[in-house]
């Protein structure tokens, strides 16, 4: 068996400052943090025993990203994950002391596969913890298997998880998601086009991944684009490739 731990605060980021958090919401799509709509619950909420779970391919392989549904301002935190050959293993918790607000929207978190894993295979997800559930991934040929490192290239990545749903990975300040102000199909493509962020918000100096769920309106199984273009406030466009 192997091992790898990852938290969503410590594990996976690079460069760590003190700075205050500002913080985004994602018309067209959800990311972990957003508030959605509906209002505040003045304890933290708890956690569904029985969880809906599904999973997407991420950084070429080496890692996945594991979409529950709850409160958009109670991001799950994940704990120790573990391999027996292709069943992975993930602690996942709600963080403690949090108060939730009382939307139910898909979340999406950022687990590094433990090495031996191949990624061209099948995956068993099983999640344990103050969430129980499993979900399983395809195989994708050309997939690079895993050596247990938790950062990869430190570039977007994206997956399919369902047939109108993708995870979208990105880089930077973790109390600064983007915040995308349309996604639509474009062709043979998904366009994500990134909202210009607000002149007074303030970001953590730290680097590490966001990840972003989105829909797509009009996709299907029959019909899912490989590609995803995002478009930065700037008018930048940048092509990735979704795993799926």
């Amino acid at each position: 068996m192997t091992t790898t731990r990852t938290t969503a605060a410590s594990a996976l980021l690079l460069i760590s400052a003190l700075a205050l958090a500002g913080c985004a919401t994602t018309p067209g799509g959800t990311t972990p943090g957003n508030t959605g709509s509906s209002g505040s619950d003045a304890g933290s909420a708890a956690p569904s025993r029985d969880a809906d779970i599904e999973a997407a391919w991420l950084d070429g392989g080496r890692a996945v990203g594991l979409v529950t549904y709850g409160s958009s301002s109670c991001q799950p935190d994940v704990g120790e994950v573990t391999a027996s050959g292709q069943t992975v293993t993930v602690e996942l918790t709600d963080p403690e002391g949090t108060a939730c607000t009382r939307d139910y929207v898909p979340r999406a978190s950022y687990v590094g596969l433990p090495a031996g894993v191949d990624p061209t295979q099948d995956v068993d997800i099983v999640v344990t913890g103050g969430y129980t559930g499993d979900a399983e991934l395809d195989g994708v040929a050309g997939l690079r298997a895993t050596t247990g490192e938790l950062i990869g290239d430190m570039v977007p990545s994206a997956g399919w998880f369902d047939d109108a749903g993708l995870v979208l990975l990105t880089w930077g300040s973790s109390s600064c998601p983007p915040v995308f102000e349309t996604v639509a199909l474009d062709g043979d493509a998904v366009r994500a086009t990134e909202a210009t962020p607000a002149a007074d918000q303030v970001c953590t100096m730290d680097y590490a991944p966001r990840l972003s769920v989105l829909t797509v309106e009009g996709a299907s199984d029959d019909a899912r684009p490989g590609e995803i273009l995002l478009v930065s406030p700037a008018g930048d466009e940048q092509r990735i490739s979704i795993i799926g």
